[in-house]
């Protein structure tokens, strides 16, 4: 039993007759005959009324012929998807990243991509944002915007380095000095994103000896930006998040250590998985956006 044999069904039954179906596939009037009788033998039921020079579905035929339907249905639905995802510049992205501030930057290059890439489809999951790495080895994203890039099973293209910053509104005694050390942050309100402390890389980093008077989390970078000018706390962030903020002098950006902290970004994909051109494309393109983009002018790049 194959999937010819189910399209037997659904041309005799089109046909309602044995010699027009056998015409239609190309098969003579007896070995169509044959098949149909392999066919009722293996279901164990009679699947068509042979009446004078027509065919009628039983009961039980037409169950089958229903299954039929949506089995081939499904496999040429497969099949269209698969093609779909071959063609070298149609299919879909899945991306996520490790901090809800990549999405500012990555916001403006899918416009640009989509342009270029118009078939491919780009879905953002922010599920698996600040876990992009588990959900990369477990095949939920294809692309994840990372900032390590130690893991053996994951290949990784750097796209731009940047440096994360003390944000004091402009009044506050720490934006008269050139650097602050984390001990400082232990006598002030710290405002963050609502992400547990423990996978938060400049948490762990600041409070390794102590803790902040009281840690104040949110959600949106516009909100803790204006809690910050409100004098309610103090907060890090990179220096490109709050670039259009400081040019109103309203708010203060100090490096942290005389080093300064800095990153670098990496596009990162499962090492073992075979990538379309369009995400090789998708991941070249985002590096030179990066590099040449406008609103990422304060970073240091490699």
């Amino acid at each position: 039993m194959d999937l010819r044999h189910l399209k037997m069904i659904q041309e005799v039954a089109k046909q309602g007759n044995l010699t027009k179906a056998a015409e239609s596939i190309y098969l003579s009037q007896s070995a169509l005959s044959h098949q149909l009788k392999d066919i009722e033998a293996f279901f164990n039921t009679q699947i068509f009324i042979r009446q004078k020079k027509q065919m009628l579905l039983t009961n039980t035929g037409k169950i089958i012929l229903e299954a039929s339907e949506s089995i081939i249905g499904e496999i040429e639905r497969t099949k269209n998807k698969i093609k779909f995802l071959s063609e070298k510049n149609a299919g879909e992205i899945k991306i996520s990243t490790e901090c809800y501030t990549s999405y500012h930057w990555l916001s403006s290059f899918l416009k640009e991509y989509k342009t270029l890439y118009p078939k491919v489809e780009i879905n953002i999951d922010t599920v698996s944002t600040y876990n992009a790495v588990n959900a990369l080895l477990e095949n939920k994203i294809d692309i994840g915007i990372v900032e390590d890039n130690t893991n053996s099973k994951l290949n990784y293209i750097p796209l731009f380095r940047d440096e994360f910053v003390a944000i004091v509104p402009g009044d506050h005694p720490w934006s008269q000095l050139k650097w602050v050390n984390p001990e400082m942050f232990y006598t002030e309100n710290y405002l963050m994103y609502t992400i547990p402390n423990e996978i938060s890389t400049i948490y762990k980093l600041l409070f390794k000896t102590g803790k902040p008077q009281k840690v104040i989390k949110i959600a949106l970078t516009e909100v803790i930006i204006q809690m910050v000018k409100a004098g309610m706390g103090v907060t890090v962030l990179p220096h490109w998040v709050v670039s259009s903020w400081l040019e109103s002098n309203e708010l203060t950006a100090v490096p942290i250590t005389k080093k300064g902290i800095k990153r670098t970004w990496y596009a990162a994909t499962l090492k073992n998985k075979e990538l379309p051109p369009y995400m090789y494309a998708f991941m070249r393109n985002l590096s030179k956006h990066l590099k040449h983009s406008d609103e990422l002018a304060m970073l240091e790049f490699n």
